[in-house]
């Protein structure tokens, strides 16, 4: 193989896609094949190509002022999952949504943890019985306005009685979250931080719909949510196609660049908590993470329509997953869960931040 017939595309740069290229396949793909040789020219040499692609996408996204559709980059991957994702993440699969947000709960105690109880009603059906929802909100430090990160935990129903397994969609995102909460705790910010593990998304957004309209809603600057942690891949993130969100999807273009994970912006994405913030006018952004075909697959499904080249009825494998019984623990990479749990911990921290000086440059109000 031959890296100097690697080459650029910065020819959409203002809507910031950067692909690298070699007969088709992406550099980063082969890249990741010779880090695991034990030619030291070469690592050298790859660390360094790492270095000027983040470069390149952080003058892109300058240039640009946009958000940022793909951003590639290589770094050696850590040495192994944060400790006892797997062990936590096994205590939440295949139980009922009110068992789980006790296990979450116990969890969060666990750490040191003392989270607020958000209840809210809800109209029982089939889909979920219980005539009340449970929000569990971990509240860090005092600013003046709020950084929240979601993920729900509720599972959804099977017709013929319980429940999916549901470690993709969303125990992995909601047991990470809770692991993001401790490592946040260590650092001086300059907003509140609210960790919001949401009830009923899957019958409608019931609990970050029940969040929103509870709260002040010109005190929250911004929301990240979690949703689908499958395998050690791509981070995906949409819906770059809404407006009011430059702030968090700059942010976290910065993040992927600097924490060298490949990321992969959608247009159309699928709906989930984020949704009710949108709706509120809250600049907002929703990340999961899924492997590196499946990702363009998604991406071609949802947003290429006709001249997606794939077949009138194919359906990528993570979408087969989701809401059956094929969503159980053995799908769920620990690395993955420990890769999207660095880039939300950083991007919290980027945005806390980017938003504090963009509101140091404001008139003050007197």
């Amino acid at each position: 193989m031959d890296l100097s017939r690697c080459k650029t595309d910065m020819a959409r740069c203002n809507g910031a896609s950067i692909s690298v290229v070699i007969d088709g396949h992406r550099c980063r793909d082969i890249a990741a094949t010779l880090l695991r040789r034990r030619d030291r020219t070469l690592r050298r040499f790859l660390l360094m190509y790492a270095l000027m692609s983040a470069c390149m996408f952080l003058a892109c996204a300058v240039s640009s002022g946009g958000s940022l559709d793909i951003v590639g980059s290589l770094a050696e991957p850590q040495e192994g999952p944060l400790p006892s994702l797997g062990e936590n993440l096994a205590r939440v699969v295949g139980s009922e949504s009110a068992e789980r947000a006790d296990t979450l709960l116990h969890m969060l105690q666990e750490l040191g943890f003392d989270p607020d109880i958000h209840e809210f009603s809800n109209i029982a059906t089939d889909r979920d019985p219980r005539a009340v929802g449970r929000n569990l909100v971990v509240t860090l430090g005092e600013g003046h306005r709020d950084i929240v990160v979601g993920a729900h935990y509720d599972v959804v129903r099977l017709r013929g009685g319980g429940v999916v397994g549901g470690a993709v969609d969303n125990g992995a995102a909601a047991v990470l979250l809770t692991r993001v909460a401790e490592a946040l705790q260590r650092h001086r910010l300059h907003h509140r931080v609210r960790i919001v593990f949401f009830d009923l998304e899957e019958v409608g957004l019931h609990g970050s719909r029940a969040y929103v309209q509870s709260a002040n809603v010109d005190r929250i600057a911004a929301m990240v949510n979690v949703d689908v942690v499958a395998e050690y891949g791509t981070l995906i993130y949409g819906p770059t196609a809404h407006v009011g969100n430059d702030v968090v999807y700059r942010s976290l273009g910065i993040v992927c660049a600097r924490i060298a994970i490949t990321c992969m912006g959608f247009p159309q994405y699928p709906p989930s908590d984020d949704r009710s913030f949108q709706t509120a006018g809250i600049p907002n952004v929703s990340i999961g993470m899924i492997g590196a075909i499946a990702s363009h697959q998604l991406w071609l499904m949802l947003n290429a329509g006709a001249r997606s080249g794939l077949r009138q009825d194919f359906v990528p494998e993570i979408l087969q997953v989701m809401h059956t019984t094929k969503d159980t623990i053995e799908r769920v990479d620990r690395m993955a869960m420990t890769r999207v749990h660095d880039a939300i911990v950083a991007l919290v921290l980027e945005l806390d931040t980017a938003l504090h000086e963009q509101e140091s440059k404001r008139p003050s109000i007197r």
